[in-house]
């Protein structure tokens, strides 16, 4: 009987190609991808794999394998959500992640709203990007990740993973109230080319906003603090020790901050709710995405 979860590494590591690329993709060790790999070779009774280099490449067992793993997975998800439907009863644990913002602002009242509808429903939550939840949800970890994305750096498609769209949450700029700027009906990326910046820590979608933007008007930003709490980046600019970018979800500006329309950056970014493939029928999950869409 071949391990569902092993197969999952396997197409991992056709996608990624080495031990070390999977392992970082799937929050594992290289060793312990080695183990799974190993175990599923002793499971399949064949060779899946041979070395080249420091590339693993798939035999044509392997390939076989894996082309019809995707599939496999999807029907799995599918039988079990069609299990699942055969009772109308909402219950057990629903195992849910998201970024900082989302979790504060949309899943509480997703929350509350089931425990009104289906009171013996639980859900669980974590706090993860989704370079950190989509992998996770992948491995079956999670049930459902809220994460974004944003036009010029759109998520890749994946066949392991269904998206239902929520909104497109607005990006403005946040000035210190007083600035010169603070008046003006739409400010530019390029007018704060000599402004220190407050940015989120590297590797996250709100870094990544900053650099692109602030690349396309010609400059690289002067970072002088780097935080991924949004509340303290608003605390940052009424001190005014720096700017920065905010969506609508970081929350109203405390005083002494100002947020303005901004020109010369993505408009919005895009908030998505993320299932495996075949699990959206759910009873569970279909719960949550009710109460995350109305």
């Amino acid at each position: 009987m071949l391990d569902v979860r092993r197969l999952r590494v396997l197409r991992e590591l056709a996608a990624r190609g080495t031990i070390a690329a999977t392992a970082d993709a799937l929050g594992y060790t290289a060793p312990a991808v080695s183990q799974q790999l190993a175990a599923l070779e002793r499971e399949a009774g064949v060779e899946l794999l041979e070395r080249t280099g420091r590339r693993r490449r798939l035999t044509p067992a392997g390939e076989e394998l894996v082309a019809r793993t995707e599939s496999i997975l999807r029907e799995l998800e599918a039988a079990e959500a069609a299990l699942e439907r055969t009772t109308t009863h909402v219950a057990g644990v629903l195992r849910c992640a998201a970024f900082a913002s989302a979790q504060r602002a949309l899943l509480p009242r997703a929350i509350a709203a089931l425990a009104i509808r289906h009171p013996e429903l639980r859900v669980t939550t974590r706090d993860l990007e989704a370079e950190e939840s989509v992998p996770a949800l992948k491995l079956g970890e999670l049930d459902l990740a809220l994460a974004q994305d944003y036009s010029f750096a759109p998520m890749p498609k994946d066949p392991a993973i269904e998206r239902t769209d929520l909104l497109e949450d607005a990006i403005r700029v946040a000035l210190p109230a007083g600035h010169a700027l603070a008046d003006k009906p739409e400010v530019s990326i390029a007018a704060l080319e000599d402004e220190p910046w407050i940015s989120h820590a590297p590797g996250t979608f709100c870094h990544l906003l900053i650099a692109h933007s602030t690349g396309q008007a010609g400059y690289e930003p002067r970072i002088m603090h780097v935080t991924n709490d949004f509340q303290v980046s608003f605390a940052l600019v009424a001190a005014r020790a720096g700017v920065t970018l905010v969506p609508d979800l970081a929350g109203p500006p405390p005083p002494g901050v100002v947020v303005k329309p901004v020109a010369g950056a993505p408009r919005f970014r895009r908030i998505y709710a993320a299932v495996r493939a075949g699990s959206a029928d759910r009873p569970a999950i279909a719960a949550m995405l009710e109460a995350l869409t109305t």
